[in-house]
């Protein structure tokens, strides 16, 4: 008789998946530490996290910061993220942000991954390891701009968490246990960051898919836990103490505030600007086309009408503003992995592929623990290690207004990008201009400086009555309108000038 044949089992190729996820993953944690400075909004957040550490207990703040903010209570609705930043802070300083921002992005990356993990396997009936690891490269794209230390970080962070949930409950046929810590991560995100108000409709539309899917049979008991989700998640959502105040924010945000419609901010102008902004929209019709031309063959490829909900209601926030960006990539990610044409996995099975993932992993973890700042290094030498040609902060000019300039008026005219730093800096003594808190100032004060003319500047300016002026050498909006009000300059250095009025 013939020996019976001994079928080799095919090698796995999930120790690939992992090495080369946790490759892409070092990138975010190398951006964080080689790449970044501190994002300027979060010197504000931090000076907000103490006024809140001194109240006592979250409430409305009247602002006391700038001068030019309306005088009116306002609601800082990351009051949780922002006491948790300045106690973070407290403890370790700059180096103890830098060590929280890095493993938040790396973390953000895999998260992503393990939900287009989820996604391949719901669409194709297997998991498609490549595909899904590269589509967590393409979400990185989409997000790592806008990743910072601040609070909206960690919000994203936990919506990538949720949406692993929700995609992983569907691959199990909504039958995880799981996907019941959907709700109370809502309610901690609530008090981290508006986008908490993403869940339930995330949830929600997977429950509409469903009942659309389902349309011709009774109701299942599964369209049912899909509403009672959706209602806990909602429900969560008014688990904050700021809620009227959270409520009343995003409404001026989406229609009052100027100058977020006017996209003088970065991050609010169209996700599509500059070289990354091309990457990202080649990326994001890719995606669109793939969804339809496998939308239009479903016996290969099986995507659930929640999902395709989920992902145009992403798409529509990402035409929007460029900050939807990682908001998108946490959905469009796992749609791309179940999309994409049908790749080998064979490479992530490979020896010699792992072994040279593994070395590059090795020499990139030790370049970056180089890279991370020691314990004598000062704050402004991380913040302008980059140089005077990179974004950075006016350090030198700071110190120089605390030794030299007595407040009079207590007021310094800063703009917009170095509001936040200089109220952390200076605030003890000084009260800024402006700083990144857009729904604090009247509208007529942005059609004053950054939409207004060099004469509506100056007359601005001239009622300000400031102490000194620090503004940027190169492209400053207020350089004009100062020197046309024979303001002097007393000190400069290769990011900052100084003035003083006549």
């Amino acid at each position: 008789m013939d020996a019976p044949i001994t079928l080799k089992p095919a090698p796995n190729p999930r120790l690939g998946f992992a090495l080369l996820v946790a490759l892409i993953a070092m990138v975010a944690v190398g951006k964080a530490i080689l790449a970044d400075t501190l994002d300027p909004d979060c010197f504000w957040h931090l000076r907000v996290g103490q006024e809140i550490a001194h109240a006592g207990w979250p409430r409305p703040l009247v602002d006391d910061l700038s001068f030019a903010s309306t005088r009116q209570p306002w609601t800082p609705y990351s009051w949780l993220a922002e006491l948790a930043m300045k106690r973070l802070w407290d403890f370790g300083g700059y180096r103890a942000a830098v060590a929280t921002q890095a493993p938040m992005e790396g973390g953000f990356i895999v998260l992503l991954a393990l939900a287009a993990l989820e996604a391949s396997e719901s669409a194709t009936g297997r998991p498609r390891y490549l595909a899904s690891a590269l589509a967590a490269a393409a979400g990185g794209v989409l997000s790592l701009a806008y990743l910072s230390f601040r609070p909206v970080t960690a919000a994203l962070l936990i919506l990538a968490l949720i949406a692993w949930l929700l995609l992983r409950d569907r691959r199990m046929q909504q039958r995880s246990r799981a996907v019941w810590l959907a709700p109370p991560l809502t309610a901690l995100l609530v008090n981290i960051h508006f986008f908490a108000l993403l869940v339930p409709l995330w949830t929600g539309a997977l429950f509409v898919g469903d009942i659309i899917e389902n349309r011709h049979a009774p109701l299942r008991r599964r369209t049912g836990r899909d509403l009672l989700l959706t209602i806990l998640c909602a429900a969560a959502c008014t688990l904050t103490p700021l809620l009227p105040g959270m409520i009343r924010s995003v409404l001026d945000y989406s229609l009052n505030d100027v100058l977020v419609r006017s996209h003088v901010i970065v991050e609010m102008q169209p996700f599509y600007a500059g070289t990354m902004g091309h990457i990202s929209a080649a990326i994001a019709v890719l995606l669109g086309m793939l969804a339809l031309w496998r939308a239009a063959r479903p016996r290969d490829v099986r995507l659930g009408i929640g999902e395709l909900i989920w992902l145009a209601g992403s798409a529509i926030l990402l035409l929007r503003l460029g900050r939807f960006a990682p908001v998108f990539a946490i959905i469009a990610a796992p749609m791309l992995a179940a999309t994409l044409p049908q790749l080998s996995e064979r490479v992530l099975t490979r020896a010699a592929v792992m072994a040279i993932i593994a070395v590059i992993l090795i020499i990139g973890g030790w370049r970056i623990a180089r890279a991370y700042p020691s314990a004598s290094l000062p704050i402004s030498s991380w913040l302008n290690r980059h140089g005077p040609d990179a974004a950075g902060y006016p350090c030198a000019a700071a110190d120089f207004v605390e030794r030299q300039i007595h407040p009079r008026t207590g007021r310094i005219i800063n703009e917009f990008p170095w509001g936040g730093y200089l109220e952390w800096r200076l605030g003890d003594r000084f009260a800024m201009l402006m700083d990144g808190r857009t729904q604090l100032f009247p509208a007529d004060f942005w059609k004053s400086t950054y939409l207004g003319t060099d004469q509506d500047r100056q007359r601005l300016l001239r009622a300000a009555d400031a102490d000194a002026a620090i503004i940027p050498i190169h492209h400053s909006l207020f350089a004009t309108a100062l020197i046309a009000l024979h303001w002097k300059p007393v000190y400069r250095d290769d990011r900052a000038t100084v003035m003083v009025p006549p």
